[in-house]
């Protein structure tokens, strides 16, 4: 066992697919391996040397999807720059929360608070309450963040007064574009690792199916 493992999993918590290793994959996608275990990220492997979260998932692709997926995740990690890391991280953990998605907010949650987010904040996440925030610089942006997500979340929609605050905090069209790429690409990752029914590392699950 290692840290990326998932232990004490019931019958309902058990990954749908297959775990692939190195070994397993076709030469393509093991450059593609190779890309996700030695990015930023900092992912490791599962003790049957297969990845985690939703890169077990790609390697069942082919080359081109699995190489476009790993492209868009560093893209969204290296390329949103001109929005804050506590906002995409709040934004991010909302999403999550929202879904119920494990591996999500088990990443999530760590990289927020490495962020500056509070671990208060973040626990009131988990448990679906709206968290309280000061009327910092940090506060508002996180504010906004929240609201502007789950409003979207809540009505699938976002209104022009959430907008045009979230657009001001930000301070760009570029900004608040990537803010928006981020909420999008999330939203899309809750639903791989929930319909694979991916489990977070660890002792247990922060959410049950």
């Amino acid at each position: 066992m290692n840290k990326w493992d998932s232990n004490n999993l019931s019958l309902d918590e058990l990954p749908r697919l297959k775990n692939l290793s190195r070994s397993d994959l076709e030469d393509g996608n093991k450059s593609v391996y190779d890309s996700i275990i030695n990015s930023e990220r900092g992912v490791g492997t599962l003790s049957d040397g297969s990845l985690p979260g939703p890169f077990n998932a790609w390697m069942h692709t082919d080359h081109a999807m699995a190489e476009s997926l790993d492209n868009i995740g560093i893209a969204i990690r290296k390329n949103t720059s001109n929005v804050s890391s506590q906002m995409k991280e709040l934004a991010i953990c909302t999403i999550a929360c929202h879904f119920r998605c494990n591996v999500e907010f088990w990443a999530h949650s760590k990289t927020a608070e490495k962020a500056g987010i509070s671990a208060k904040t973040i626990e009131s996440l988990c448990k679906g309450v709206t968290p309280q925030f000061d009327d910092s610089i940090d506060g508002l942006e996180q504010s906004i963040s929240y609201r502007l997500t789950k409003e979207y979340l809540s009505s699938y929609r976002v209104s022009d007064s959430t907008y045009e605050e979230a657009l001001e905090v930000v301070g760009s069209v570029k900004g608040i574009v990537e803010l928006v790429l981020v909420i999008s690409h999330y939203v899309g990752l809750a639903a791989q690792l929930n319909i694979l029914r991916v489990p977070n590392p660890g002792d247990s699950q922060y959410f049950e199916y």
